[in-house]
């Protein structure tokens, strides 16, 4: 009963720094107008937010004392929460930067530290389907917290999604304190990780289909924006169908992954990905066939990154959360270029050639798996 506490906790405060993620991508361009700022501007800012993640492993080695649970967790909604104030109460894009840069720190704190609390108290056997379920709230991101900041959005302007996420990301911390164990003088032992080939490898695999989803992420309101017109609004309502194909992707994660094995799962997912993301460069002159292209390689990325997620938690044991900070930084720096990189290619290319570099990177990750991991 205690751990369904601490799992519910925990998946409702990442559903909250999600949202503050996810909310941003097809809201971009009315962020952008709210600044005063152009899109690639704009796509600066998302890409400096994952760009900081690289910092994740000296934040985890410092201020963790490296593998303290609670402390990390509670600092991660601490951060995040400041973030959301400073990008809405200043109002300009230097303030925007400097929210983003502490949002885009707090939200890989949390993650890896809440993969780790829940890996320490799961068999590896079953531990995909465990982690699953705080995954589903990248999903829920979407589907639940995307429509109601786009609503917070068109009601009171663009800042005001980000006092609610503070408000409700400062209120979780003070939970965190309460719900989740005390770290243990035992957390804070320190063993050098020892990285092999394949244990590299998978933090590259990690960045390439990384890479391949900001691609096509980041253009996608841009996309529906000027290639078929769709207003605020239904840019929510197409936020809404990308959830559900994540809660699809995750869906089968807590299904299947187990079962057939972490490593299988992700060759499954990065084709299936390539698959998707590759026929939205003949199908995005049309809405409805270039987004059901769309979506099969929005559901094979998250069906990928959260298989990857358990195969991740046992390649250091003893040290859980210093690897996979080290996964974030091959997620932050793949994004962060992919973020920088993908509105040059759209305005070059259009959504033809994002999509091809999208299904491109994933099969690059597909060989790398099958040979090296």
């Amino acid at each position: 009963m205690q751990f369904r506490r601490v799992l519910a906790f925990l998946a409702a405060a990442r559903l909250v720094l999600n949202t503050g993620h996810r909310f941003v991508y097809p809201f971009l361009p009315a962020i952008a107008r709210g600044l005063g700022i152009s899109l690639e501007r704009a796509g600066f800012l998302v890409s400096i937010r994952w760009l900081v993640g690289m910092v994740t492993p000296a934040v985890v080695a410092s201020i963790g004392r490296g593998e303290r649970r609670r402390r990390l967790i509670v600092l991660g909604l601490v951060l995040f929460a400041l973030g959301a104030v400073l990008t809405a109460a200043v109002g300009v894009y230097l303030g925007a930067l400097f929210g983003f840069v502490l949002m885009g720190l707090a939200k890989p704190v949390f993650d890896i530290t809440s993969h780790a609390y829940v890996a320490d108290r799961v068999r590896y056997e079953s531990r995909a389907r465990f982690l699953s379920i705080l995954e589903f709230t990248w999903a829920g991101g979407l589907l639940i917290g995307a429509p109601a900041m786009g609503w917070l959005l068109d009601r009171w302007g663009w800042d005001a999604p980000f006092w609610v996420l503070a408000v409700l990301a400062a209120a979780a911390a003070l939970a965190a304190l309460r719900v989740l164990s005390p770290d243990t003088p035992a957390a804070a032992t320190r063993q050098r990780m020892q990285l092999d080939r394949s244990a590299i490898v998978l933090l590259v695999v990690e960045g390439l289909f990384s890479l391949g989803a900001e691609f096509m992420f980041l253009i996608m309101g841009a996309w529906l924006e000027d290639g078929f017109g769709l207003t605020v609004a239904a840019l929510g309502g197409t936020a809404v169908i990308i959830g559900l194909a994540e809660l699809g992707g995750e869906g089968a994660t807590f299904t299947f992954t187990d079962r057939l094995g972490k490593r299988r799962a992700v060759a499954i997912g990065l084709i299936v990905a390539a698959a998707g993301f590759g026929t939205v460069a003949i199908t995005g002159g049309s809405l409805v066939a270039g987004m059901a292209a769309f979506v099969v390689g929005v559901a094979g990325f998250e069906f990928t990154i959260v298989s990857a997620i358990p195969l991740a938690t046992e390649v250091q044991p003893a040290a859980r959360a210093r690897y996979l900070s080290w996964l974030v930084v091959a997620n932050a720096l793949a994004r962060g270029i992919g973020a920088g990189v993908a509105p040059a290619i759209y305005s070059v290319w259009g959504v033809t050639g994002n999509a091809i570099a999208a299904a491109v990177a994933n099969l690059v990750a597909l060989v790398l798996l099958l040979r090296w991991v």
